[in-house]
């Protein structure tokens, strides 16, 4: 899957939110992405997922409950 295809499609219209608000609408992608995919919409072509997030290890639950996690800590 390419970083386009991660990606929420132009159809969102968040260029048409103020800045800070596009802005952090574009950190939420990045977080919600990566428990959907496994990787933020910014992996490297080749890149893998890290072990939490990895789809093929862990069920969708899991991969939320680290990200609820990760975020927690930070």
């Amino acid at each position: 899957m390419t970083s386009e295809e991660r990606r929420v499609p132009p159809t969102a219209r968040i260029a048409e939110f103020p800045q800070k608000a596009a802005e952090q609408a574009r950190w939420w992608e990045g977080h919600i992405l990566e428990v959907l995919h496994g990787l933020p919409p910014d992996a490297l072509h080749g890149a893998v997922p890290r072990p939490e997030f990895d789809p093929r290890q862990h069920c969708l639950a899991e991969r939320e409950r680290a990200k609820a996690a990760e975020l927690a800590i930070g």
